[in-house]
């Protein structure tokens, strides 16, 4: 019986109660791009919203009397409304403030705040932010650009270095680009933290604490969500260059290992999205269920997950779960194209780390979910936008119904072990079953190339199982517990006193630290252990090669293998240009070890095994070496 069944019946049987949440459509006005990139709101309650071609609208939230308040702006991807005269915009290039001073509605005055960071023309450079502080600094990420696009360095207004600090992918072409930084309220610069790939989503929590979510690629094994603090790195060595203590230095691998801070949390790539954006805080005090205090994420994908956190030995980490995801079905996963890692989450190894979910009734989520905001009435709107690596850009709302999810609400390190907390009482003899838990635990790898496998893999046994007294806490011991592994958790039997299945029996905790202090001391860019090898085989696997082409190689080089792209950095054609496959062998599993700096095509050495390449190598060969032009594999 597969999954989705399972849960209907299951929900049939506990008398098919409605549903937790439910998903509205926000009608926008014709006129207006639906590429929503910025949901705010103003401190009466107004609704403000920017779009990715340079406008701000606003309305009132029950009325839907959209106004346009701004325009002409260059790529806004965050506001901070401080009135529903007086709204701040991070642009591509400055932070500016835009007043409406005249009373009736749209904004008359547009001044710049700062502008002293570095900006080209290149596709990939973006700005996001403000936050505010408890200080009232304005706080604001950059991420980099990518070399797979042009850069203009006439009359730059900033200085423009190109060159790279270690063999990055996507280099920091100007002052401050891969950084969080902050602007006062005299409008100061102030760099903040280094070491940010692409730093999409942007919060402040409840305390004044800065939180980022940064993407997956080089360097940034798995997307994550990151505690800023002051003065630190976090990975892509990029943005050292402007670096002032380093003073042009160039850290070896070995010195970004120690420089680098882990993430605080980390987002498994593929079980929890491909791309994340916001962090919103559930500051709703319960009128969006039971998760107040807890982190909210919009991913690029069809999912928002939540996350909760807390401090062990003075740092902070925590655990990761879906929250909402459409049902997307491995078929779709196997057949998606172009935008693998985007439309589909696959993750790093296929279907194999994807759980699917059962399909929303009525309203369905789309794609793009990069902007998150809770609204006063407790709901939280979603602003999508997917700036045509996908469709479906617009505006959804969330509802709480008033019925309790079954969840795994918190996920908490104990010295032994983890201690679970549910929203609601659960079955006791069920919680107390030490095989009602799947525990596993795994690495990712800091290293050079787009993303890292899994590594260090185990299974973890439950040694005991401790039950409170309401049903609503279950304490396991495991049998071994060490810093620097993130620990998969799974619970698809366990149901609810009233026999509700757990609506999402997964959870991810990154065990950066224990109670104790104690960290992680080994390697950071290669396995601690050797992988298990395979049983010896006559040929190379042609399934597993697709698996890892789809995985890996689909998002340049194209379900077709026609590949493309800019000129220069265009993916290989394997299918019109016969002699890409006419390589021997040895010269090809080259490539795919080393990669091809000059053409932006990322180094697999460290990513994958050396029967993998053959695999992938056999699969191109069997799909695209004497196939007919127009045939997909």
């Amino acid at each position: 019986m597969n999954r989705q069944l399972a849960f209907l019946i299951a929900l049939l049987a506990a008398g098919a109660k409605a549903e937790p949440y439910r998903l509205e459509e926000i009608t926008l006005p014709a006129a207006m791009s639906p590429e929503i990139s910025a949901v705010e709101f103003s401190p009466t309650g107004r609704l403000v919203v920017a779009n990715r071609h340079g406008e701000i609208w606003s309305c009132d939230p029950a009325r839907r009397d959209w106004v346009r308040f701004a325009y002409g702006l260059h790529e806004p991807m965050g506001l901070y409304v401080a009135a529903d005269h007086d709204v701040y915009v991070g642009q591509r290039p400055e932070l500016t403030r835009v007043r409406d001073t005249t009373g009736d509605g749209v904004a008359d005055r547009y001044e710049t705040v700062n502008a002293e960071w570095g900006i080209t023309d290149n596709w990939h450079e973006f700005v996001f932010g403000p936050r505010r502080d408890h200080e009232g600094n304005f706080v604001l990420a950059i991420g980099l650009p990518d070399t797979a696009g042009a850069f203009n360095q006439l009359h730059s207004r900033t200085p423009i270095d190109l060159g790279k600090i270690a063999r990055e992918a996507k280099p920091s072409a100007g002052p401050w680009q891969g950084w969080v930084f902050k602007v006062t309220p005299a409008g100061k610069l102030v760099p903040w933290a280094s070491g940010f790939r692409q730093a999409a989503g942007v919060g402040v929590s409840p305390e004044g604490e800065i939180f980022v979510t940064d993407q997956q690629g080089d360097y940034i094994a798995a997307s994550p969500l990151i505690h800023v603090r002051r003065g630190r790195f976090y990975g892509h060595p990029a943005s050292l260059k402007w670096a002032v203590e380093l003073d042009g230095r160039k850290p070896a691998p070995d010195q970004l290992e120690a420089m680098r801070t882990p993430p605080t949390v980390v987002l498994p790539h593929g079980s929890i999205g491909g791309s994340p954006g916001d962090p919103v805080w559930d500051t709703t005090g319960g009128r969006f269920g039971p998760f107040a205090g807890q982190v909210f994420i919009g991913d690029f994908t069809k999912l928002i997950s939540r996350v909760d956190l807390e401090l062990v030995a003075g740092e902070y980490q925590g655990a990761c779960f879906p929250f909402l995801r459409d049902a997307t079905g491995v078929a779709a996963i196997l057949s998606s194209n172009g935008a693998n890692n985007l439309t589909v989450p696959a993750g790093t190894d296929g279907q194999k780390y994807f759980r699917d979910a059962p399909p929303l009734q009525g309203t369905r989520l789309r794609q793009g979910n990069m902007r998150l905001g809770f609204a006063p009435d407790g709901s939280l709107y979603l602003g999508q936008t997917t700036r045509g690596w996908a469709s479906g850009d617009g505006l959804q709302r969330l509802v709480w119904t008033g019925e309790t999810p079954v969840e795994i609400h918190t996920m908490r390190l104990t010295p032994r072990g983890f201690a679970l907390g549910f929203t609601t009482p659960m079955d006791r003899a069920q919680l107390a079953q030490k095989n009602s838990y799947r525990v596993e635990r795994f690495r990712y790898l800091y290293h050079s190339a787009g993303g890292s496998p899994r590594v260090d893999q185990s299974n973890i046994a439950v040694v005991e199982a401790s039950v409170s007294a309401d049903g609503r806490r279950a304490d396991l011991v495991l049998a071994e517990l060490d810093p620097g592994y993130i620990y998969q958790l799974e619970v698809d039997g366990l149901r609810s006193s009233a026999g509700v299945p757990v609506a999402n029996p997964l959870a991810y905790y990154t065990v950066n630290r224990l109670h104790s202090g104690r960290t992680f001391t080994g390697p950071l860019s290669r396995p601690l252990f050797a992988a298990v090898p395979r049983p010896a085989r006559d040929r190379a696997n042609t399934g597993e090669g697709r698996r890892v082409y789809l995985t890996f190689c689909v998002a340049c080089h194209q379900a077709d293998g026609r590949g493309g792209g800019l000129p220069g950095f265009a993916a290989a054609d394997f299918v019109g240009e016969k002699t890409r496959l006419g390589k021997g062998d040895d010269e090809l599993l080259g490539t795919i070890a080393s990669g091809i700096e000059a053409k932006g095509m990322p180094s697999f050495g460290q990513v994958l095994s050396q029967e993998d390449r053959q695999d992938v190598l056999a699969f191109l060969r069997e799909a695209f070496g004497t196939r007919a032009a127009n045939t997909p594999p």
